[in-house]
């Protein structure tokens, strides 16, 4: 606790350095107390680093740095308060101070309009003066009283911010490693042991449980997510579910997360009802494997619910497999089996610590180290009692520090391993990691103890979060956005938190219960997590937490629908409200009244109609995140709210208006409203300068004269990162466009130009031409790097996209049906990623489109033109027909790793150098009918193919590490060399009377090398029926394959397990691909790695830790 406080403290002084400089705090006669306050926060920092050197374990000191961190809070509150003072005095004040004015009372009423406000505000700086006197007061008899009993030496050092410890973090690299925790055999075997048995033909009662037991943190999840992922799961079952269960959870809230996680939507389902009933017509008559993940009890999660609502609808065959820690929820729920996951083993521990510890791009180099080190490893592996989670974390923190064995054997000999107090089941190398932190990363993390156990939630809202709380301190040459992407990269680097595979690119992350565990235990003093109010109620009545100073509401098993003055009236010290219980539709009128230093409220997703005009009493509030509520109004005091930095009002279907007193509130840097019922902003969206990210509507013609914020209010937003500009097609001419000054705003990184979807038969020619002019006076600065034009009518892009855009990475140009060419793009020297879809006006594309200059007789031999592309996609271009080549003598596409043309049905070729020999690592060419490819040959890099009705195919060669084969229709084809690298092939082919002879393994390479390659078939009933008899013909065709399903015409599986050829399933119903590459949506990942700054990662290479646009604290905070 000694470093977050100390992390605390050089904050408060950094502001008091800037606080003694300011002409108000002289106006206020503050200057001796902020002096005084200084030095004594500058003897703190000593005493607490002499602490750290004597690692004091007294229960004295504890209740001493308890009590001096509450002192630092307090300070920090009447700081924050008076910085509010500060900029209400400066915003208010209508004329220039006068310098002859000499008197203290001259210069304070100068600073006010009119008396009543004059008189408030003077008693408001005398209360300030006052209680900082008082809390500096308190800070030193708390010192005094105390110092001398613990013998604490004052380790004087020259006063001034003291910097945190920069942890040796992976900085060479702007991503993390998302690491595997899987090491060693045995988990396989246990794997493809509990497969087998789910996979087997039972006839006891449907659906039949199984269950993986163990203790917390011993890899029950990880074991659970390779049977999950295994590719004949994802072929046997029909439904593939994964539910997250733990402790509180909300029924409503899990039902929702199976909706989700069929691929439905049930944030509309409102109540228990509605969304069972959603849940029955996912599952009904269908074959669902569903995964429990962290079950803890039966009776509400399992017999009163979730097997009632299986047993009603799931056809024949169904499993549900539960992972827990207790072998009687296993009994209870009735399990067929129970696989007990038993400690790693000691060389499987030391492997899984190595992969930890070792990054991947230094395994190599790293031989002599692991020999070296490996007799204080394998007494590390002892100390984590051969637990994946704790090994992973000791793993994780020995990879910011040097290899050696002085290094190892100091986190050996720590006596934080001894630590006392912690919970029973968290191991003390979980608190080791947590405790070797930087300062600043240590109070981020425990601030994660504040989000829903065991849900994921985005790394964007988290990082706003801690930047709006004040956690993030300013590094040189670093925005508040850099400085926490690097405090997230070390927290998964130590493992403390879990990148979301599943929706990767969406940047999501979750905290093992047991790491959560741990930072609820760390925070009990000052931070609750609760699921009803009577827990906040007795977390007053019994002691446990003093000063409340950070409330987190959670959907708990009752539901709440309210939020009363009553339970949070005591807690004046709090910060911040986070409420995620989807059932709370109401606030107690007079709630905020008491809360004057809450800095956040999180209210996304619940039922809040309206918000009491109390909220206006919250000054300090930074983050306002009402998104996905049914809100209709804001209240008319959010002009009071001058603190507000980010306000959220996305997905608000029943917003129509927002107040036009938003426009007062100067600090707002983030305005979000997509997806809302907004139709125009208010006026004065021009004097919020210090807006980084804008969702902007243009207004109707009409709009403007009942008062609309204007495209020409942009102009003077320079410090803008993101703008979304939504219905150009509103603008009346060019000059409008011109207005907003796109151009000279130096910070715009990305941007958005969206016109309302059209028809383009009802577009006329002056339509087309005016849109044509508008856009072309749109011109964004030189420093963009991701555009995306949406629903565009005119006939030709704008000029500057060819020739302006020098430092743009990402291009997407969707629906824009009267485009007729694409011009001059492959001069764009750092462009990595181009997709266009809906360009059905274009019939070819030619040398236009990689150059406005002209290429004759090879007089451009040396050019490299989209010198950086490595993404290009094509979609749902009806009319294209001809894609020209340059020759030979041009350089085109030298990095391009992954080519993507789905329905364009009239396309006749693709240019040679497109697919000649390069890194191409995935083809995906689905729909083109007249395409005349013959072959796809000599790709040494090519891992994914997936093409679909091209009937001109004939071969598939020389493509060595393919990993991936998806062909679909492609009757023409008679040769595919399989190779040992082939994990899947998908076939399908309804005409087919026969199976293709190229599944044979005759004259490719050795058949033992293609058994592991899993194949799918799709064909109609009479050939299915000829493999399921056993025909000789088909079946010597794939009997090499261990693992094949068959599915029919209606995509019912019909064959599993090529043994036994004689008997059908006895289910039908659809059955998706089993995707089990592993890779991510391509576009997102491109997106979020240039929003980090990323620019020498491989496309297709191992995805790391992705993020979205945070919001960098003003230069003035």
């Amino acid at each position: 606790m000694e470093s977050v406080v100390n992390s605390l403290v050089s904050k408060v002084l950094g502001t008091l350095y800037n606080m003694a400089k300011e002409e108000l705090a002289m106006q206020l006669r503050l200057e001796d107390d902020v002096k005084t306050l200084q030095v004594t926060l500058v003897r703190i920092q000593n005493y607490l680093q002499d602490f750290e050197k004597k690692n004091i374990k007294e229960v004295s000191m504890k209740q001493w740095l308890y009590q001096i961190n509450q002192d630092i809070y307090d300070i920090e509150d009447l700081l924050d308060e008076y910085a509010a003072l500060r900029d209400n005095n400066s915003e208010s004040t209508s004329s220039k101070v006068d310098k002859s004015s000499s008197s203290l009372s001259t210069k304070v009423r100068f600073s006010f309009h009119g008396k009543s406000s004059s008189i408030k505000k003077v008693a408001s700086n005398h209360r300030i003066g006052v209680e900082l006197q008082r809390l500096n007061k308190q800070l030193n008899d708390d010192i005094k009283g105390q110092i001398p009993e613990l013998s604490l030496l004052p380790n004087f050092a020259p006063t001034g911010p003291v910097e945190s410890r920069r942890i040796r973090s992976n900085d060479s690299t702007t991503s993390v490693v998302v690491r595997s925790d899987i090491v060693g055999n045995k988990i396989h075997d246990d794997a493809r042991r509990l497969i087998e048995l789910l996979t087997k033909e039972d006839d006891r009662d449907n659906p039949l449980v199984y269950a993986i037991v163990g203790m917390g943190g011993i890899g029950k999840t990880t074991l659970a997510k390779l049977v999950f992922d295994d590719h004949i799961i994802a072929s046997r079952f029909q439904v593939n579910l994964w539910v997250s269960v733990s402790q509180n959870y909300n029924e409503n809230d899990m039902l929702r997360n199976i909706i989700t996680s069929a691929g439905g939507d049930g944030e509309r389902c409102l109540n228990f009802d509605s969304l069972s009933k959603k849940v029955i017509d996912i599952v009904k008559d269908k074959r669902v494997f569903m995964v429990l993940d962290d079950v803890w009890e039966t009776k509400r999660v399992w017999n009163d619910m979730l097997r009632i609502l299986l047993k009603r609808g799931v056809a024949e065959g169904s499993r549900v497999l539960v992972t827990t820690r207790n072998e009687e929820v296993a009994a209870q729920m009735m399990a067929v089996h129970s696989q007990r996951v038993q400690p790693l083993p000691l060389e499987d521990g030391w492997s899984l610590l190595c992969k930890s510890a070792f990054p991947a791009w230094v395994q190599q180099k790293a031989k002599n180290d692991k020999w070296n080190l490996k007799d204080i490893g394998i007494e590390l592996v002892k100390k984590c009692d051969g637990l994946p989670l704790a090994i992973n974390a000791i793993g994780g923190m020995l990879s910011s520090q040097s290899k050696t064995r002085e290094s190892w054997d100091f986190i050996l000999k720590s006596s934080s391993w001894e630590v006392e107090g912690l919970p029973d089941e968290i191991n003390s190398a979980l608190y080791i990691s947590y405790q070797d932190l930087p300062r600043d990363i240590k109070r981020c993390f425990l601030y994660c103890s504040l989000f829903p156990k065991g849900r994921y939630f985005k790394i964007m809202n988290a990082k706003n979060l801690w930047i709006q709380e004040g956690l993030i301190h300013d590094e040189k040459n670093k925005s508040s956005h850099d400085v926490a992407q690097r405090y997230f990269r070390i927290l998964v680097q130590r493992n403390l938190v879990i990148l979301d595979r599943v929706y990767i690119e969406a940047a999501y992350f979750k905290m093992h219960d047991l790491v959560y565990s741990l930072s609820q235990f760390l925070t009990r003093n000052e931070n609750l997590v609760a699921t009803e109010e009577k827990e906040i109620l007795n977390s007053e009545f019994d002691g446990k937490i003093k000063k409340l100073r950070r409330f987190s509401f959670v959907g708990g098993p009752h539901e709440t629908t309210k939020i009363t003055k009553k339970c949070l009236q005591e807690h004046v010290s709090l910060r911040t409200l986070l409420i995620f219980n989807r059932t709370i539709g109401n606030i107690d009128n007079a709630l905020f009244n008491h809360l004057r230093y809450l800095r956040t409220l999180w209210l996304q997703g619940t039922k809040v109609t309206e918000l009491p005009e109390s909220l206006g009493s919250l000054k300090l509030l930074r983050y306002l995140n009402l998104s996905q509520t049914p809100i209709k109004e804001l209240p008319i005091t959010i002009q009071n709210l001058n603190a507000l930095r980010i306000l959220d009002v996305s997905e608000c279907e029943n917003l129509r208006n927002l107040p036009s007193c938003i426009m007062k509130l100067h600090h707002l840097c983030s305005l979000t409203t997509k997806g809302s019922a907004l139709d125009h902003l208010p006026p004065g969206v021009g004097n919020l300068n210090k807006l980084q990210l804008l969702e902007f509507i243009v207004p109707l013609d009409q709009d403007i004269a009942r008062e609309s914020s204007t495209v020409k209010e942009l102009e003077r937003l320079t410090e803008l990162r993101q703008l979304n500009l939504y219905k150009l097609e509103r603008l009346l001419d060019s000059s409008q466009a011109k207005s907003a000054s796109l151009k000279d705003k130096p910070h715009l990184k990305e941007l958005e130009l969206s016109c309302s979807e059209r028809d383009s038969n009802e577009v006329s020619t002056d339509d087309s031409g005016r849109i044509e002019e508008v856009f072309e006076d749109l011109l964004p600065p030189v420093e963009l790097k991701i555009l995306k034009i949406t629903n565009y009518f005119g006939c030709k892009l704008p000029s500057w996209l060819g020739s302006r855009l020098f430092n743009i990475r990402f291009l997407k140009i969707t629906g824009c049906g009267n485009c007729k060419k694409l011009d001059g793009l492959g001069l764009l020297p750092f462009l990595e990623a181009f997709y266009i879809e809906g360009a059905s006006s274009i019939k070819s594309i030619g040398p236009e489109f990689y150059t406005n200059k002209n290429i004759e007789n090879g007089a451009n031999q040396n050019s490299v033109l989209f010198r950086s592309l490595k993404l290009l996609s094509f979609e749902k271009m009806d009319s294209w027909e001809e894609w020209s080549s340059l020759g030979k003598d041009i350089r085109v596409m030298p990095c391009l790793e992954v080519l993507q043309i789905y329905a364009c049905p009239k396309l006749k070729c693709i240019p040679e150098e497109v697919l000649s020999d390069r890194y191409l690592k995935k083809i995906r060419i689905c729909k083109a009918p007249q395409l005349l490819l013959k072959k796809l040959h000599n790709l040494i890099f090519l891992k994914i193919i997936e093409i679909g009705n091209i009937p001109y195919l004939e071969k598939i060669s020389e493509v060595p590490a393919l990993e991936r084969l998806k062909i679909e229709d492609c009757p023409g084809i008679n040769l595919v060399e399989l190779t040992h690298t082939l994990q899947n092939i998908d076939w399908k082919d309804f005409n087919a009377d026969s199976l293709p002879m190229w599944f044979s393994t005759h004259g490719h390479e050795d058949d033992n090398n293609i058994k592991a390659t899993y194949l799918q078939i799709s064909c109609k009933e009479e050939l299915v029926r000829k493999i399921c008899v056993n025909d000789v013909h088909e079946w010597s065709k794939i009997q090499q394959f261990d693992n094949i399903s068959v599915l029919d015409e209606n995509e019912r599986l019909r064959l599993i397990h090529p043994e036994m050829p004689n008997s059908f399933a006895k289910y039908d119903g659809q059955v998706k691909w089993a995707d089990v590459s592993g890779q991510v949506d391509e576009e997102e990942l491109i997106i979020l790695k240039i929003r980090r700054g990323e620019v020498e990662e491989p496309l297709m290479g191992e995805f790391m830790c992705a993020s979205d646009t945070s919001l960098e604290k003003s230069s003035e905070e």
